[in-house]
């Protein structure tokens, strides 16, 4: 049961990030606030980094923001990468194994199966495969950490973007 709950703390935080941490990103870039809802409910999470890659570049960002934000979505990947492994195996928890799906069949009921020793093997190999408490635990932290430095990359391309527009409208070089 810590498992379980262990996992669904983690998907908690991870759509946190994924809903609105990526989607505060995007306002910061984007100067149509509709355009970017439109995105956000249309855009799968990958199409959304790929979407802030090109909103940055095509905003010109400075060259420190825009290696940070490109350090930030190399870190967003790799949980996705471990929040899709979490998803695969989690779906072990949500049923028992050990009971077989039976289908009535009518006359003589025939006798159980005994479970193979490879069936045997490939539990524990599935269970190798499950990530500890521990490790989940971790997976959210980063989703937390990340949720904070998405914010503040957000205010600091709000800063510069604002600076920016200031110096348009003075002239000022």
């Amino acid at each position: 049961m810590q498992v379980k709950a262990a996992i669904g703390s983690f998907f908690v935080e991870f759509s946190r990030f994924e809903i609105l941490s990526v989607g505060m990103a995007l306002r910061s870039l984007s100067k149509d606030s509709l355009y970017v809802e439109h995105a956000e409910q249309l855009l799968d999470l990958e199409a959304r980094f790929k979407l802030l890659e090109r909103m940055a570049f095509a905003r010109a960002i400075s060259t420190g923001l825009a290696a940070e934000l490109d350090a930030l979505l190399m870190r967003a990947r790799r949980l996705c990468a471990e929040r899709d492994e979490v998803a695969r195996n989690s779906a072990r928890f949500d049923s028992d194994p050990l009971k077989p799906y039976s289908v009535p069949t009518p006359g003589k009921p025939k006798p159980p199966k005994t479970r193979s020793a490879g069936y045997a093997r490939l539990e524990e190999i599935g269970n190798l495969l499950m990530p500890t408490p521990a490790q989940i635990q971790a997976y959210t932290n980063e989703a937390i950490q990340l949720q904070e430095a998405f914010r503040a990359i957000s205010e600091k391309i709000d800063e510069q973007l604002l600076a920016a527009n200031a110096q348009a409208e003075t002239g000022v070089e």
